[in-house]
């Protein structure tokens, strides 16, 4: 198995070494990833300038970093760089859960969701963080491996990306196991702190951690708070299927219907 493993907190980041050590034995392991921190940029991809990309060598492995966004090392990976066929993209460990409205801003998950696009299983994997000065990387890769061999053991298919989210593991904390839930839909508060710049204009910086409006039961939200690891199923098609007949019939008896 051809295996690309990614990321969006950069090539050097401690999550994604960690996560290499552990998932090398489960095939041919490729690592591109951005040259630099790329988080929350989403899906977004490079234009209208070249994309540099160099060979690195960090900890155990030698990758190639990107000089673009998370989506543009997935892309690149299996359309230009890698000699022949990607079986599943892997993204992460992503410092920072990503559950709930929080996967549309990721770029770890954005990086697997190019790979469904191509038409390539991916993993997107992500660490819920309590202590960000004692984060155990190892632990947490552990946790990840066992994860993902569930992922690879059941329906996993082209077109399709599995959202994986290990809870805060702080103080010896160990999960009470897998549950598969869908993303919470509550919307994330912002909370800002205002300051003025050297030239006196206002400025804004977000100044709070990751909060939720509400913590709707059965959802990977809720599931994480609880020490799970959460599966979520995700899929990139945005068509409101419920809606279209509304806007059909809508349609029709506008009489702009086109024959």
């Amino acid at each position: 198995m051809r295996i690309l493993l990614t990321n969006d907190d950069g090539i050097d980041a401690p999550g994604l070494g960690c996560l290499y050590d552990a998932i090398k034995d489960l095939g041919e392991v490729h690592v591109i990833a951005p040259a630099k921190v790329q988080s929350a940029t989403s899906h977004a991809v490079t234009f209208h300038r070249p994309i540099r990309v160099e060979q690195k060598t960090i900890g155990n492995f030698t990758g190639l970093a990107v000089h673009g966004r998370p989506a543009d090392c997935t892309k690149l990976a299996i359309e230009e760089l890698l000699d022949g066929p990607v079986d599943l993209v892997i993204s992460g460990i992503n410092a920072g859960a990503n559950i709930g409205i929080n996967v549309i801003y990721s770029g770890t998950v954005a990086a697997a969701m190019e790979a469904a696009f191509i038409g390539v299983p991916a993993i997107a994997v992500s660490l819920h963080v309590g202590d960000w000065e004692n984060i155990d990387w190892e632990t947490a890769a552990k946790h990840a491996l066992d994860a993902i061999q569930f992922v690879m053991s059941g329906p996993l298919q082209p077109h399709k990306v599995v959202n994986v989210n290990i809870p805060i593991l702080d103080g010896g904390v160990v999960p009470k196991g897998i549950k598969v839930v869908p993303i919470s839909h509550s919307p994330m508060v912002m909370k800002y702190r205002q300051d003025r710049d050297d030239d006196g204009h206002q400025t804004y910086e977000v100044c709070n951690e990751m909060e939720f409006a509400r913590h709707d039961a059965d959802t990977d939200l809720d599931a994480i708070l609880q020490k799970y690891i959460t599966i979520t199923p995700l899929h990139y098609d945005l068509t409101h299927e419920a809606q279209m007949r509304a806007w059909e019939t809508h349609l029709e008896k506008s009489g702009r219907t086109c024959v």
